[in-house]
């Protein structure tokens, strides 16, 4: 059983406006069946669920992708939940502050996290598809159309990532959701859940496969505003 979390790429790379992959959605399915990301221009949000993926665009449409596609930036793991939980009215928030309490989550590790069940509220929001010469992140997430969903059912899942790998990926909590019908769905930035079920699995083996561009290779990949812009395109 494959225990480790996957990714390829990073975070400071989509700062850098590095918005082309070289590694294909079929590649990232051979290292997990859950996880999040995004394709080629920022075309959208990715969610990855069992071996579908799926591609959450900044019209509210959701499309099934072909495995051929690539993607700049996606994170996976082969999710078996070793904890379950019914939960019912929580905000996202109370979901963090769970979390913790319950020690469900591990501050210094990788945690998959995934809620299924009725949602009350969803706000998401995806970013268009852009095109050279790429404009940086911060600027392109000022122009992103924002969708709140209600009395929704679905699924959210995502990570919970160690504030030491910034820059390589986003710290703290960061989900995308789809609505069950496979019509709805993006980057998450609040929720409340009437009722569902909790499900977590804690990862302590990370795998870092870096694109083979030159692009990457001349990247600057530290800037002085990291932090500042990571905060800006997550939030």
């Amino acid at each position: 059983m494959n225990k480790t979390f996957y990714q390829t790429s990073m975070m400071s790379a989509l700062i850098a406006g590095l918005y082309e992959g070289d590694f294909t959605i079929g590649q990232l399915l051979e290292h997990g069946n859950f996880g999040i990301g995004t394709f080629d221009d920022l075309d959208g949000e990715m969610i990855v669920l069992g071996d579908e993926v799926y591609q959450l665009t900044s019209t509210g449409d959701v499309h099934l992708v072909d495995k051929a596609m690539t993607t700049p930036f996606a994170s996976v793991v082969d999710f078996q939940p070793t904890e379950t939980k019914a939960l019912t009215q929580l905000t996202k928030q109370e979901l963090e502050a769970l979390l913790e309490q319950e020690g469900l989550v591990a501050n210094n590790a990788i945690n998959a996290i995934r809620m299924t069940g009725t949602f009350s509220y969803v706000k998401t929001r995806t970013v268009p598809a852009q095109h050279r010469p790429y404009p940086p992140m911060v600027e392109v997430v000022k122009h992103q159309p924002v969708f709140e969903l209600e009395q929704v059912s679905g699924v959210m899942i995502g990570f919970k990532i160690p504030d030491y790998m910034i820059g390589i990926n986003v710290p703290g909590y960061h989900f995308h959701f789809i609505s069950d019908d496979r019509t709805q769905g993006g980057h998450v930035s609040d929720f409340v859940l009437a009722q569902g079920t909790l499900e977590t699995e804690i990862f302590k083996d990370f795998h870092l496969r870096m694109p083979a561009s030159h692009e990457f290779d001349v990247a600057d990949l530290h800037p002085e505003d990291l932090k500042e812009a990571i905060h800006t395109t997550e939030k």
